[in-house]
């Protein structure tokens, strides 16, 4: 593994650790609710549910029974009328905790009608202290184990929103059951444990139901208590129903938060409880160590991905990565899966911003050192290549098998001692410029100028399977361009001219940075080099202009017009080595 992965995998590990810190501290909390209550808002509401109706206390009633609280016996009368309408269950989101001042009888009678209908559930209500339930207030007449009693309290999170109700709460050694769940034993006909078990219901440590809301304020079928109870509405409206009563109206203080909505009534809340426990579509919570791994996972990828592909490469799959996981979250949830943990999603992100950050510092510093080193000696696509992908390019000696070229300048001595020195450089600086255009063309490194010699080189520090190839087509090229120039000088009435001799050889070579620390060239060395720059010397010796070794011709035989010249003894080679001229 390379020094940029490893630290990759540490800023990855490091982002991992922080993150899980931050999580255990509940510093992401107010982010999971709010991606819990976007996800809401996104899947839109649900049907309403046909199993239900809420009779409302609402501003109606109020004005047409008069100011609230009413007596006792009116409830009782809605009670009888229900009963008689063939409710399956009447359940009260009602506090009767204290007695009836004005109507002292009415209290009895609640509790008569109550009882005789066998399918009443009144509101109780616990206070706490050090949060455990210190008292439970009943409705008057009732005891603090009545199976008529359940608990309307509901619980909000910091942010102040409803997202669970607790079934159970214990009370000095017992658990006792909420109003929703008294109200499903009227349903079902069997005990809270018997609902719990059979219906599958995921509870948390602290006895809460994770709501699936249905939506916000009306998902359920709302009749006003004043119709009830004055006859407006249709009996066969509630047969078979479960039958939920609660204030509505706003001076009745019973309105909560809910991701739906800032303002919820109470009593809507226990009857999406319900209708989760009917539907068996409430959420089922997902244990933390499944966030935990996706965490891991999603910092191990951005360690390995963002060192392995270029940034604009690693953000977009580590884009994808992190919205790829905020999507399984909302499918989960689509699937009644409560997987609202969003610390993988900020893990992920933080990690790929960390390493993004590390790239952007080191690749910086690594791109200007390279634009330096090899400014001046690679075309400016190659160029490009190198700094789109640093960690191609191995500094240091390494063998391969690459391509080199030598081209000299014949009579160059000669010529210039007919020609003034500003002439000789102004020639020499127009012909050097054209050359070095043809390496460049065919993405060669230009090696160095020994004087009037060219010399370059092909396969590194971009590797180029053609490399073979590209160095012959330069070499054509460049006698071909030389051509151009000759006719140029003679048009300018230049007498003196230049021809000039390749060498063209392909090997193993040593390539790399060569030099000491305060001076150093990017260059190769080795036989093979050598044997290019002898090739190049022969030109003279058979009057030809470009010589390519048998190694080279092996690649290039079928591609360039080439022609067998001899074999020649070199230094360094066991064996006499073919050579052959290329034509142009």
């Amino acid at each position: 593994m390379n020094k940029k992965k490893k630290i990759s995998f540490i800023i990855a590990g490091a982002v991992l650790a922080a993150v899980s810190l931050l999580w255990l501290a509940g510093l992401f909390t107010a982010l999971d609710n709010s991606w819990s209550d976007f996800k809401f808002i996104l899947r839109g509401p649900l049907s309403p549910d046909k199993n239900i109706i809420i009779v409302a206390i609402d501003e109606h009633a109020i004005k047409m029974l008069g100011r609230w609280p009413w007596p006792r016996r009116t409830h009782a009368r809605l009670i009888e009328r229900l009963t008689r309408a063939g409710a399956k269950a009447i359940i009260f989101d009602v506090l009767f905790t204290e007695p009836d001042r004005l109507d002292p009888a009415g209290d009895a009678e609640l509790t008569a009608a109550a009882r005789k209908s066998r399918r009443t559930i009144l509101g109780g209500m616990f206070q706490f202290k050090d949060r455990a339930a210190e008292a439970y207030l009943v409705p008057v007449g009732e005891t603090v184990r009545s199976p008529r009693v359940g608990f309307v309290n509901i619980f909000p999170e910091l942010d102040g929103k409803c997202r669970k109700v607790p079934l159970f709460i214990e009370y000095r050694g017992a658990p006792l059951p909420s109003l929703a769940l008294r109200g499903l034993e009227i349903y079902y006909q069997k005990s809270a444990d018997e609902i719990v078990s059979e219906r599958r219901l995921a509870l948390d440590d602290y006895g809460e139901l994770t709501l699936n809301y249905r939506g916000g304020f009306e998902r359920f079928e709302y009749i006003s208590f004043y119709d009830v109870v004055s006859g407006k509405s249709p009996r066969s409206a509630f047969k078979g129903k479960i039958v939920l009563v609660g204030g509505t109206a706003a001076a009745l203080f019973d309105l909560k938060a809910t991701p739906y909505s800032p303002v919820f009534p109470g009593v809507e809340i226990h009857a999406n409880a319900i209708s989760n426990v009917i539907n068996s579509n409430f959420l089922h919570p997902v244990s933390w160590l499944w966030a935990f791994l996706a965490a891991a996972l999603l910092c191990a990828a951005g360690g390995y991905f963002m060192t392995t592909m270029s940034a604009w490469k690693g953000s977009m799959v580590a884009a994808s990565m992190i919205f790829g996981y905020l999507g399984l979250s909302y499918a989960m949830f689509l699937g009644e899966r409560y997987f609202n943990y969003t610390a993988p999603a900020v893990a992920g992100l933080f990690c790929y911003v960390g390493i993004l950050l590390y790239r952007f510092f080191t690749e910086e510093k690594e791109k200007k050192y390279i634009k330096k080193t090899f400014s001046h000696y690679l075309s400016p696509h190659v160029m490009e290549d190198i700094l789109n992908n640093p960690a191609s390019l191995k500094l240091g000696g390494q063998k391969q098998t690459l391509s080199v070229l030598f081209s000299d300048i014949r009579g160059f001595t000669t010529m210039s001692e007919n020609l003034k020195a500003e002439e000789v450089v102004a020639l020499l600086n127009e012909y050097l410029t054209e050359m070095v255009k043809v390496v460049f063309k065919h993405d060669g490194t230009l090696d160095k100028f020994m004087g009037d010699a060219v010399m370059a080189f092909w396969g590194a520090p971009i590797p180029q399977n053609d490399h073979a190839v590209r160095a012959v087509s330069c070499a054509r090229d460049m006698i071909i361009n030389l051509r151009k120039l000759q006719e140029k000088w003679l048009v300018e009435g230049k007498t003196s001219t230049i021809n000039i001799g390749i060498g063209v050889n392909t090997g193993e070579m040593v390539v790399g940075n060569m030099g000491s620390y305060e001076r150093m060239d990017y260059t190769v060395i080795g036989d093979n080099v050598n044997l290019g720059a002898r090739l190049e010397g022969l030109n003279k010796d058979y009057a030809t202009e470009v010589i390519i070794s048998e190694f080279t011709y092996a690649v290039v035989r079928d591609i360039f017009k080439t022609k067998y010249l001899d074999e020649v003894k070199v230094k360094g080679k066991a064996k006499p080595v073919k050579i052959y001229a290329v034509e142009v």
